[in-house]
């Protein structure tokens, strides 16, 4: 905290963050699907509600419901509560829900910087569930939740499992019981965030049909999938009379899918369940228009035709490489105080939970003088012109240094050096075999034991590919043109190719 020489009033606010974080961080948020198996998208996200899509079972027969999902938090140390406020309807079977649940999730921080969580509801849920004349009432629940988030430098990683009973009333007579149990897996950064799971449901039935108890059950399974992505479309001007050709404009969507599968009883006349069971499944999702936002517009035209002209391009419009590029030279070499900027800019920060009420405290400081800036390391200055970025990759993890406090600033950075640096980013080192790895690369052993875990793994996820001899060349100091087109691909992988795992294995794809 800075301190002026002279008395002032501070604000501090203090954005108390996601579901799954401490009080100091932002984690990955989950959960703003609910659990009970559904779909949301923002289209559009306002006052914290979502379009909603959930499969309902209780009739012995599926039905989708739509509507809204609401969902708002706060936090007080270590507890956050959750309000999920469901508005559902299917007008063609003139049904509702209408469902209210509060939750309280509290949170501890490990050695190892991963945080768990625990969720219980904290008081009886509300839900009513309408198909005509006849309802459902919730009358009894029970929830658990447990989870966990591993924070890396550029992406939060977060999984759980879950557990639920249900047991409604039904106004015609009899009870049914739904058992469900769950898992969720999610990621959470700049450029892509994904939530995906699976919910098994068991169900019990025994209904009162012409004044006797006439039991059923079933079973179904349910995989959801959220994603919301980035990308760039490059769109060319019409007329030829303007001061720039075109420009790259940045897309922001979503897409959310659902799929189930269910095995329920047939039904004669009569509404009684019969012996024979039939299987129903179906796929449906939401999907949201895109939002643009114009880049900026970089004067590259010397560049025109060469090979990393489009990456050159898209990071000059991101505003990743510094500059408006008349003066860029694709084969100027890159310093590890230029890459490491390169690096923070493309990374960006990690978003905080929308549905998260944010709280504002005023308090008066008193006077002392102000402290003043230490760097990280021995060798770069506090008013160096990326010192900023440096700090920051510092104290996020991205950076380690060269040794003893030293981080070597003004030396050309090699393959080896930018690779482990990418792959520590996004903290997907365990990808690799303990303690070393062997690389397919033919000059495997030229690898410095400190980069061989990570050039296994960009290889394994696109990141790098061998040359013509099948050389990996660790040591080779990169170029402004070789360095923008790994972090070019860097940035695809994180918007496009890390979202692929948690949408198809989930929904098999």
């Amino acid at each position: 905290m800075e301190y002026k020489n002279t008395c002032k009033i501070l604000t501090f606010v203090i954005a108390f963050i996601l579901i799954i974080a401490g009080p100091v961080n932002t984690y990955a948020y989950s959960g703003s699907m609910g659990y009970e198996g559904g779909i949301s998208a923002a289209d559009p996200y306002e006052n914290n509600t979502y379009l909603y899509r959930e499969v309902c079972f209780l009739t012995g027969f599926p039905v989708i419901f739509e509507g809204t999902l609401t969902v708002k938090k706060n936090v007080r140390k270590d507890k956050i509560t959750a309000t999920y406020t469901y508005n559902l309807e299917n007008i063609e079977r003139e049904a509702a829900i209408t469902r209210v649940v509060v939750m309280d999730t509290y949170t501890e921080t490990k050695q190892t910087g991963q945080v768990v969580e625990s969720s219980t509801h904290t008081r009886m849920p509300t839900e009513i569930v309408r198909f005509g004349q006849t309802t459902y009432n919730l009358i009894g629940y029970r929830f658990t939740q447990s989870g966990i988030t591993d924070p890396k430098p550029a992406v939060y990683y977060n999984a759980g499992e879950y557990s639920v009973k249900k047991t409604y009333r039904i106004n015609t007579g009899g009870t049914i019981e739904l058992d469900m149990t769950g898992n969720q897996y999610g990621y959470d950064q700049h450029w892509s965030s994904a939530k995906a799971g699976k919910v098994n449901i068991m169900i019990s039935a025994k209904p009162q049909v012409g004044g006797e108890i006439i039991p059923w059950g079933g079973w179904a399974e349910v995989s959801v999938s959220n994603t919301a992505k980035k990308d760039f479309k490059y769109i060319k001007n019409e007329p030829w009379q303007i001061s720039f050709e075109g420009g790259y404009v940045e897309q922001n969507w979503e897409e959310s899918i659902l799929e189930y599968n269910a095995m329920l009883p047939e039904f004669d006349k009569n509404g009684k369940a019969m012996e024979v069971m039939r299987s129903y499944n179906e796929r449906i999702g939401i999907d949201t228009e895109p939002i643009n936002s114009r880049l900026m517009v970089p004067d590259l035209k010397h560049l025109e035709g060469h090979w990393a002209e489009e990456p050159v391009k898209i990071l000059y419009s991101l505003e990743i490489l510094p500059g408006t590029g008349e003066n860029f030279n694709p084969a100027k070499y890159v310093t590890r105080r230029d890459f490491t900027a390169m690096v923070v800019r493309a990374v960006r920060e990690i978003p905080n939970d929308p549905d998260l009420i944010v709280r504002t405290v005023t308090t008066a400081s008193r006077s002392r003088d102000k402290t003043p800036e230490v760097s990280p390391f021995l060798d770069v200055n506090t008013d160096d012109m990326f010192y900023e970025e440096i700090k920051l990759a510092s104290s996020r993890g991205i950076i380690h240094g060269t040794g003893q406090a030293y981080f070597s600033p003004d030396r050309h950075i090699t393959k080896a050096e930018a690779v482990t640096i990418l792959i520590r980013a996004v903290g997907l080192e365990g990808l690799a075999s303990y303690p070393y790895s062997i690389t397919h690369f033919a000059d495997n052993d030229s690898i410095p034991a400190f980069a061989r875990n990570a050039s296994a793994v960009a290889y394994r996820i696109g990141l790098v590919e061998e040359d013509g001899r099948g050389y990996f060349n660790p040591n080779e100091s990169l170029t402004y043109e070789k360095a923008s087109n790994i972090i070019y691909k860097f940035i695809q992988y994180l918007g496009k190719e890390l979202v692929k795992d948690y949408r198809e294995r989930v929904l098999n794809y």
